[in-house]
């Protein structure tokens, strides 16, 4: 069966981690396990607490009824709760279990907000050195990455991401710890960036609402920013839970495989 030509081209350019954990899998088969130093897939070198793993044997013999049935679309209520109740004690936002759908994982999560704020051609900006996966991210969903270069020390460059913005951008992502560089991204440098985007979102309020004095800056939106707006034109950064699909965010604070 003929398959689509992008897919094709996806396939030839397939994950080279995945690609060096197979080979790894192979030489422990050939050589042992304990004369690979295997630095490919995040997998942990532990084994789960006996806590986890009690917790799991008390969920699977409980035998509650509808265990095994389809799930609310966003996941279960009372788990989407419990996790916005953690976001309220770690961020003071006002999160609520509306706020908050349950994915397979943060790629899955990645993918589920690009198909819902691309269109055809729309621009994801990301940092670089970047996850070798983001690519396929985005243009799963017909955007178009493009690329910034972070500084020597791996930190974002606020001037350059400023300069990468344009009408169609739609999203940043911010991946701390960076995978693959390990930095974490401080407040300091955070907030620079939430005050960059507000500065633009500023100038965009004001050309909207004279036209005659327009300014050729782009909008954004800040981690601060609670107002929605249909028209920005480019992406929430943070978790703002007042946020449009015009202007949704891509974050992440996960380890990919």
């Amino acid at each position: 069966m003929r398959i689509s030509r992008s897919i094709e081209d996806q396939l030839k350019n397939a994950s080279w981690i995945r690609r060096m954990f197979e080979e790894g899998a192979r030489l422990k088969k050939e050589r042992g396990a304990e004369n690979v130093y295997d630095f490919t897939l995040g997998n942990p070198d532990v084994e789960p607490p006996a806590e986890v793993l009690d917790a799991l044997r008390r969920v699977v013999s409980s035998a509650r009824p509808g265990s095994h049935g389809y799930m609310p679309n966003p996941g279960y209520p009372h788990v989407r709760e419990r996790i916005a109740e953690l976001l309220r004690r770690e961020t003071g936002v006002d999160f609520v279990a509306d706020d908050v759908f349950m994915t397979v994982g943060s790629s899955g999560a990645c993918n589920v907000i690009l198909k819902s704020i691309l269109d055809p051609g729309d621009e994801v900006i990301v940092l670089m050195p970047c996850f070798s996966e983001y690519p396929f991210y985005v243009t799963n969903h017909a955007g178009r990455m493009v690329t910034v270069e972070t500084g020597a020390d791996f930190l974002p460059d606020i001037d350059a991401i400023r300069a990468a913005i344009t009408p169609r951008t739609r999203a940043i992502f911010l991946n701390t710890p960076n995978n693959p560089t390990g930095r974490v991204y401080p407040e300091s440098t955070l907030r620079d960036l939430a005050a960059m985007l507000d500065t633009l979102e500023s100038r965009r309020s004001s050309s909207a609402t004279n036209p005659t004095s327009a300014s050729s800056s782009t909008a954004a939106r800040s981690p601060r920013s609670r107002r929605s707006s249909a028209t920005a034109p480019c992406a929430t950064l943070g978790r703002s839970r007042k946020a449009s699909p015009a202007s949704a965010s891509v974050t992440s604070r996960s380890r990919h495989t």
